[in-house]
Parts: structure tokens; C-alpha cells; sequence
């Protein structure tokens, strides 16, 4: 689908809300400066998109509901920081990630986003499948910052900073389990990043921040929770969507311009790990440190107070002992 495309689709559901008893069709060409034919094409992609609606002789089309689902049409009016250059998906995909991986290479700017309101094969760290069933916000950001791969260790704790900032904004506290996922009070999890990239050399060449948070439901209510239980209502998805977008994008201009240090306080002030006795172990298995969560350092290391002394942990899967 091409941006132009998008763009008078986009006027094209504008039109339909801002004629409430119906348009028709001749006038939504004429204004468009696109034959009926086309605009026919535009109704059926938004009915397929799960728009209700209507077309009567004498009336033209009615808009009857709007989906509740995170999709760029939705999301996009509802952004308040200039970041996100473009906006791809549908209600569903295979993997946000995979999709915006392959724009990615395509060349898309930083700032292209892909959406859906559910992954058939979503993933999280170390390959683990990521529960992404209907209801929830699925979002991949490309980025492309111009520092050296030892410089972005500290992109997850920064996208994951922005999203808690979102949750905050919507009623939904949560604290920030080191290094991707965001957790209720009580230590369920309401959402995780997932950031994948490719380098050259030493340089980055792009990074996908993939996000998935839980809107409505908990896939599994013992480990798990969502949006609308903490913030107590229900939440539409698109502006949880846009919230998270807004928030990633503030907290990512923040790094780039100060780097992670002036992040640092605001992220131990979240962390559902401080002073709890902890386990970090690699990708094998094997115990790499076991002691007490002493804080983040400037590198957005995980320091852990060990028998031994402070081990600053780099990358570890984190459990609580």
C-alpha cells in the first residue's frame, strides 16, 4: 500500500466521522479527487479493517462503529509527539518485530511503526515464545541512533521507562523488572520490550524496539495482569497505543540528547527489583551472580551485591530467589 494511499484513506474515515447521517460517494471523490471506484476500494479496506459501514441509495455511506483495536488509522490523531514517520499493520500479524525488521532493511526511517492488535508468533528474550492473544498492543519501532553498539546497551531500560510512563499516564502504575519487562505491584506482568538490531562494525546500523503490553487481558492471571485491571476502566486500545508511542519516543529524545545518566534516578525509583535477593543467570543457564539488587549504573548495568562484592551484570535473565 503506498503512503498516498494511506493518507486518503485516512481522509476518506475522517470524512465518514465528520458526516455523522452519511456522505456519498460522488462528494467524497469530488473532494478526494478520486473516481467512486476508488472510494468503493476504500470502504471495503476499512470494513475489512473492521469498520462498520452502511451504504444506502440516496443517503451514501454511514460510519456505524469504529473497531476497538490499535490500528494506524486510529492511533495516528491521537499522537502528540512528532516521532512516529510512519505507521504500518492491521488486527493482526504474524510478528511486529518481523514486519518492521523488514522495513528496516527496506531503508524506513526512524520512526516507522508497525501495529496490531495481535502477534500469531510473538516472541520475547532468548527466543521465548510472547503470549499475544486479541485485546492486547503489539507495536515494533525502528530506530536508528547513531552511536556505537556498546552505547545502546541501555535501550531497553529506556523504551522500558517510556512505556511505564505511558501505563502511569493511563492510570496503570507499574514498576520496571530489569532488563524488559514492566510489572504490577504484586510482580505480575503487565508488559515487555524486546529490542533486536543489526550493526556494522561497531556502528548500529538499526534497532527494532518491539513492545507487547496486556490492554485487556491477563493470558495467564497468576503471573500476569493488564491495563484495564490496574487503571480499573476500560481503556480504548488505540490510545494505550498512542500513549506508548509518545512515551517511547519522549523517553528515547531524552537519551539521545543526555544519554542514559539523567534516566538513571527515575528508573531505580521503578525498579521492582530493588534490594530483593536476586539470581542472574546467561542464556545456558549457568549463575553468573547471586546476591542482593543494589541499583542501575550509569550503563544500565544491573549491579548486584554479592558475597563477594557489587558484580555489574550487562545482559542475565533475573529471577528472585
Amino acid at each position: 500500500m503506498t503512503r498516498r494511499s494511506d493518507d486518503r484513506r485516512a481522509a476518506v474515515l475522517k470524512a465518514l466521522r465528520e458526516h455523522r447521517s452519511g456522505v456519498s460517494g460522488e462528494v467524497l471523490a469530488s473532494a478526494l479527487g478520486v473516481s467512486r471506484v476508488a472510494i468503493r476500494k476504500h470502504m471495503e479496506a476499512l470494513r475489512e479493517s473492521g469498520y462498520e459501514i452502511d451504504a444506502r441509495a440516496g443517503e451514501g455511506y454511514t460510519l456505524v462503529s469504529s473497531p476497538d483495536s490499535p490500528l494506524p488509522l486510529e492511533v495516528a490523531p491521537l499522537l502528540k509527539v512528532p516521532f512516529a514517520a510512519r505507521l504500518e499493520g492491521g488486527p493482526a500479524t504474524g510478528s511486529t518485530n518481523d514486519d518492521a525488521r523488514v522495513l528496516a532493511h527496506e531503508g524506513a526511517p526512524e520512526g516507522t511503526v508497525v501495529l496490531a492488535g495481535q502477534q500469531t508468533s510473538g516472541r520475547g528474550r532468548l527466543g521465548r515464545e510472547w503470549s499475544s492473544p486479541p485485546g492486547g498492543v503489539y507495536a515494533s519501532i525502528v530506530l536508528r541512533p547513531k552511536v556505537e553498539t556498546p552505547e545502546a546497551i541501555v535501550l531497553p531500560l529506556v523504551v522500558g521507562l517510556g512505556v511505564a510512563r505511558a501505563l502511569d499516564s493511563l492510570g496503570a502504575h507499574t514498576l520496571l523488572k530489569w532488563p524488559n519487562d514492566l510489572l504490577s505491584a504484586d510482580g505480575r506482568k503487565v508488559a515487555g520490550v524486546l529490542l533486536e538490531g543489526l550493526s556494522e562494525g561497531w556502528l548500529l546500523s538499526w534497532i527494532i524496539a518491539g513492545i507487547g503490553v496486556n490492554v485487556r487481558n491477563a493470558p495467564d492471571p497468576t503471573a500476569s495482569t493488564c491495563v484495564d485491571e490496574l487503571a480499573g476502566r476500560t481503556v480504548p486500545l488505540a490510545v494505550v497505543a498512542a500513549a506508548v508511542l509518545d512515551g517511547v519516543a519522549d523517553a528515547y529524545r531524552s537519551w539521545q540528547t543526555g544519554g542514559f545518566a539523567p534516566l538513571r534516578a527515575e528508573y531505580e525509583s521503578r525498579s521492582f527489583l530493588a534490594g530483593r535477593p536476586v539470581r542472574v543467570g546467561d542464556a545456558a543457564g549457568r549463575t553468573v551472580a547471586d546476591g542482593r539488587a543494589c541499583g542501575i549504573d550509569a550503563q544500565g548495568r544491573l549491579l548486584v551485591e554479592t558475597a563477594t562484592g557489587v558484580v555489574p551484570i550487562a545482559a542475565g535473565d533475573v529471577t528472585l530467589r
